[in-house]
């Protein structure tokens, strides 16, 4: 069994936001997530859902729940909380 971790996020610019993401990854890699798909709404290109495999889902929640993680959001230029999914296959 498969697990992702589904988020959906509205930010403020795009680029800003995606370089503030680029710069994440090797964290994102030590919890176990793998990007499968960084996507942008068709109406909307600052509206962001993003896919990722996740090697365990607890691992996955203590990245999310991460205070540090927390801090990058809110400066990336995200604006509010993400929606954030965890899902089986």
């Amino acid at each position: 069994m498969a697990s992702y971790v589904l988020v959906r996020a509205k930010v403020q610019d795009f680029e800003s936001w995606k370089t503030a993401y680029d710069s994440h990854f090797s964290v994102r890699q030590t919890y176990g997530l793998t990007e499968e798909h960084v996507l942008r709404e068709a109406d909307d290109p600052n509206d962001v859902t993003l896919l990722f495999k996740a090697s365990s889902l607890d691992r996955a929640k203590a990245f999310m729940a991460d205070p540090a993680v927390r801090e990058v959001i809110q400066k990336s230029g995200m604006v509010g909380l993400p929606d954030i999914h965890f899902l089986n296959s």
